[in-house]
C-alpha cells in the first residue's frame, strides 16, 4: 500500500467520523456557484469561503492537483485532455467524491465549476443524498452580455497553469504590466476572450446550462451583477439572498 492509498484511507475514516459525530450536530452546507465565463464565480467563492467558514472547491484546481501528483485518476484526466476530449462525468464525480472526503470539507463546501452538465447535477444530488446531505442553494451569477463582453475582452490570465490568476486591464490590472503579481509569470489573453468569439461562447454556455438552472428550480438564486457594481456589492447581494433563504 503506497502513501496515496494510506492518505485516502485516512481521509475516508475521518470523513466517516465527521458524518457520524459532527453532521448530526451541525448540518453541512453545500453551495453551488453557477454562471458563464467571466461571471465572477471564482472571486465570489473566495469571498464566501472567508465569510461562511466553508472550503472553496474548484474542480479545475482539483484536476490540476490530481494531474501534478500523477494519481490514477489524474492520469486518466490527462489522457482525455491530451486527446482534446472532455473528462467524462463518471471520472469527474469520482474525483469530487474523493475530494469532499478530505477534512477541510467537514462543514460542507462551496462548489465552483461544478456541475457543468445536467447529469453532473444529478450525480451530485445522488452523492450527497448517499451521505444524508443535499445542495442548500445554487447561486447563478448572470451579468448581462455587455458586462460579460467588457470583462472578458480586457481579461488577462497567468500563463503559469498552477497559478492561473486573472486580471482586468481597467479594474484589476497587474502591478507590473504583463506580469503576474503572484508568481511573476507572463500574462496573456486567451483566444476565446476576443470580442469576436465571446458572443457565440456566451450563447453556447446559456444553451447548454439551461437544463442545470431548471434542475435546481426553487433552490436557484439568480443575481445579475452590473458594470457599476463592485465585487463587494455583488458579495453583499448574495449574502442577503442566502440569509433570506435561511430565515
Amino acid at each position: 500500500m503506497n502513501l496515496t492509498h494510506i492518505r485516502d484511507l485516512s481521509n475516508r475514516l475521518c470523513f466517516a467520523l465527521v458524518r457520524l459525530l459532527l453532521w448530526p450536530l451541525r448540518a453541512p452546507r453545500f453551495i453551488v456557484l453557477l454562471g458563464g465565463p467571466g461571471a465572477g464565480k471564482g472571486t465570489l467563492a473566495k469571498m464566501l469561503e472567508s465569510f461562511l467558514g466553508l472550503a472553496h472547491l474548484s474542480t479545475g484546481d482539483v484536476f490540476r492537483r490530481e494531474r501534478d501528483n500523477k494519481t490514477e485518476l489524474g492520469l486518466k484526466i490527462q489522457s482525455y485532455i491530451d486527446a482534446g476530449q472532455l473528462v467524462p462525468d463518471a471520472i469527474t464525480i469520482a474525483v469530487l467524491k474523493r475530494e469532499l472526503q478530505r477534512w477541510r470539507y467537514r462543514y460542507g463546501a462551496i462548489l465552483d465549476g461544478f456541475p457543468r452538465t445536467l447529469l453532473q447535477a444529478q450525480l451530485l444530488d445522488q452523492l450527497l443524498a448517499d451521505w444524508g446531505a443535499s445542495v442548500e442553494v445554487a447561486v447563478l451569477l448572470d451579468p448581462d452580455e455587455e458586462t460579460l463582453i467588457e470583462r472578458l475582452s480586457f481579461r488577462l490570465t497567468c500563463s503559469n497553469k498552477s497559478c492561473g490568476r486573472t486580471y482586468h486591464l481597467h479594474t484589476k490590472p497587474p502591478k507590473v504590466p504583463g506580469i503576474c503579481d503572484a508568481c511573476k509569470s507572463p500574462l496573456y489573453q486567451r483566444k476565446d476572450d476576443s470580442k469576436e468569439v465571446i458572443p457565440e461562447r456566451l450563447s453556447t454556455h446559456r444553451r447548454e446550462s439551461a437544463p442545470i438552472y431548471e434542475h435546481y428550480g426553487s433552490e436557484l438564486v439568480v443575481v445579475k451583477p452590473t458594470k457599476e457594481q463592485t465585487e463587494q456589492d455583488v458579495f453583499s447581494e448574495v449574502i442577503t439572498a442566502l440569509r433570506a433563504r435561511r430565515s
